[in-house]
């Protein structure tokens, strides 16, 4: 899904590539995958914990049962679901991402976080229960599913008569590279507001354009989940 290319062919004999995909390394286009998992089999010290104790549903929300939509409504015209997260992003390694595992983890019980993207990964197996049956997670699938999350808000702004931005829906976005970039310049066209972005600013983000965005759409920074979700919560 996502590849990163050694600046200087380092490790180029332990990069492996598939079919499609061209890059400047050493091509396998057809390896044989037990001699590439052999030579690591033992190595104890490259393996990192992974919780994986529990099963999740993953995926868009076509492949969720036709009723669902309902539910969720029912649900939040009844006040048991009084807020929707959308929590989504890409992933990477600065630690300041476990933000996002603890903002997940704060949500109210009464709230339900809608996710995409390698980001989820941070908290996609976290037991948040249910609300009348409904997962309080629920996977829209990978960054390129994120007209999905776009289709569920129009969803609920169409059914309630409001605009997204009027919606109990909070945007709180992860970002790492080009791609990422463009799907929030994808919701800036659309007009979406107050999304809180981290876990840095795009270091290309000029100052006069910081200055648009925040004065236009009201785009900002993370602090900390509890500052957030106090201030999303208002």
């Amino acid at each position: 899904d996502c590849f990163l290319e050694a600046g200087q062919a380092v490790h180029a004999e332990e990069q492996h590539v598939l079919h499609a995909t061209v890059l400047q390394v050493v091509q396998h286009p057809h390896p044989e995958l037990g001699a590439l998992i052999c030579p690591y089999r033992d190595a104890e010290d490259l393996l990192v914990p992974f919780r994986c104790d529990a099963q999740h549903h993953i995926g868009r929300p076509a492949q969720y049962p036709p009723v669902l939509p309902d539910l969720v409504v029912d649900a939040v015209k009844s006040g048991a679901i009084k807020h929707f997260f959308l929590v989504a992003g890409c992933d990477g390694a600065k630690p300041q991402r476990s933000y996002y595992t603890q903002f997940v983890k704060q949500t109210p019980a009464d709230s339900i976080v809608l996710t995409l993207a390698c980001g989820k990964y941070r908290f996609n197996d976290l037991d948040l229960g249910t609300i009348g049956g409904l997962p309080r997670i629920m996977d829209m699938g990978q960054c390129n599913d994120a007209y999905s999350a776009i289709q569920v808000a129009a969803f609920l702004a169409e059914t309630f008569q409001c605009s997204v931005n009027d919606l109990p829906l909070s945007f709180v976005l992860s970002w790492y590279e080009q791609k990422a970039v463009c799907i929030l310049l994808t919701l800036l066209h659309l007009g979406i507001k107050n999304i809180l972005l981290g876990p840095s600013l795009p270091a290309f983000i000029s100052p006069n354009v910081l200055d648009f965005l925040v004065k236009n759409y009201h785009i900002a920074p993370i602090t900390t989940p509890e500052k957030d979700l106090k201030k999303l919560l208002q």
